[in-house]
């Protein structure tokens, strides 16, 4: 059976995942979606959850249509420890990188953008990954002060 990913990101009701045509249908729902519903946060259901109820992990991918970038940001266990880390990119020519959830700006660090194509590698690794922080990227620890 495949791995099950919900994605969250127009509503309280998750938009299941299972395949790499899967991921691509929601990229690009959310690129042709407004800015509002910029970010997506993605849980895998074979994780478990911790003793609150809520998933031990979270990939969470913001898209910005327009400058035709994105962000990568993974929290939980890695197998080392637990954290939070981003995917490092190019340096923003925006004064301030942010994206929206469910209506609210989330602040991003400035050397956070990266490709469409790489969010899309990202959520692809997560579905078949069970949900580990995806293995082919360079991460670095999130900067505190940044939410």
């Amino acid at each position: 059976m495949p791995n099950t990913v919900e994605a969250f990101y127009e509503s309280d009701e998750p938009t299941l995942i299972e395949s790499a045509d899967d991921v691509d249908a929601l990229i690009d729902s959310v690129l042709a979606g407004s800015f509002d519903n910029s970010v997506i946060t993605l849980y895998c259901t074979a994780r478990p959850l911790m003793d609150s109820g809520v998933p031990d992990h979270e990939l969470r991918v913001a898209l910005h249509a327009e400058a035709k970038v994105g962000g990568i940001r993974y929290a939980g266990d890695d197998g080392t420890h637990e954290g939070s880390w981003y995917v490092p990119g190019q340096v923003s020519l925006r004064e301030e990188v942010f994206y929206n959830y469910a209506g609210h700006d989330q602040g991003w660090p400035q050397d956070s953008e990266v490709s469409i194509d790489q969010v899309r590698q990202a959520v692809r690794e997560f579905v078949s990954g069970d949900g580990a922080r995806p293995w082919s990227f360079e991460w670095r620890d999130w900067p505190e002060g940044v939410s």
